[in-house]
């Protein structure tokens, strides 16, 4: 049996650009990342605020003007909660092949390309984390029998707040009603106004459940890549530590069907 002959010409190779990540999803809804605090933030962030007391620092005046007050009835302010503090979480991506020059640029790229596109989807499974855990704090889990009626509900409690509110939820979501999201800019927005924050590292990590939350904020330090190398193979890894954290969870709804 003969063996078919190499073709003569090699097949042409062609190295396709870099893509681009994603302009919506977590990182879109931080928007500027924070500098202050430089490398503190390695420590974790608390959050704290005034604009969110949950009605406990406000009220109606049901005494008459000329009136005596109504017996037990005082204007007084009670301080919000603040949140535990938000860790830090570090990200990274790799690569490895040859030893040779050319080979070893490759591989730095391709370590940087890579956290590059699949840096966000990473921390927002992980932030997926802390969001249910808030959520769990709020008490008795809100269900809803579609997403129409899911952000019914998260429209209701962000108007009670009184400010724009920032719905996390899987990108899986995103087509399931029209007229829920609205493209803005770079942005989704819902009927009311709010944000969306439609994730792919939400469409795993949070599954049916949306969260509503205040602005998200964002601290994260610049890429390091690292290489090693042994007797045959040379590699790199790109990473960096990154926090995001808001000052409150305002409510949250699982979709039950």
């Amino acid at each position: 049996m003969t063996t078919p002959a190499a073709p003569a010409i090699d097949a042409f190779h062609f190295t396709a650009p870099p893509a681009n990540p994603l302009t919506f999803g977590l990182y879109g809804a931080i928007g500027d990342w924070q500098a202050e605090g430089a490398n503190r933030f390695l420590h974790g962030v608390q959050i704290r605020g005034n604009s969110y007391p949950n009605g406990r620092s406000s009220g109606v005046w049901s005494a008459s003007w000329c009136a005596d007050p109504v017996p037990g009835e005082i204007k007084k302010g009670e301080r919000e909660d603040i949140l535990d503090q938000f860790d830090p979480i570090v990200v990274w991506a790799a690569d490895e092949c040859d030893l040779t020059e050319p080979s070893r640029r490759e591989v730095e790229a391709n370590a940087q390309q890579i956290l590059r596109v699949e840096e966000q989807p990473m921390v927002e499974r992980e932030f997926a984390e802390r969001l249910k855990l808030d959520a769990a704090d709020l008490g008795t889990p809100q269900t809803a029998t579609s997403l129409k009626k899911a952000v019914g509900y998260l429209e209701g409690a962000m108007a009670i707040a009184g400010t724009v509110g920032y719905f996390h939820v899987g990108a899986q979501w995103a087509s399931q009603e029209f007229g829920l999201f609205t493209k803005q800019g770079t942005k989704f927005v819902s009927p009311l106004g709010n944000i969306w924050v439609v994730g792919g590292g939400y469409v795993e990590g949070l599954d049916d459940m949306i969260v509503a939350t205040s602005q998200p904020y964002g601290w994260r330090s610049t890429v390091d890549t690292r290489t090693a190398l042994d007797k045959h193979t040379f590699v790199a890894v790109a990473e960096r530590s990154v926090v995001v954290g808001y000052e409150a969870c305002i409510a949250a709804v699982t979709i039950t069907s």
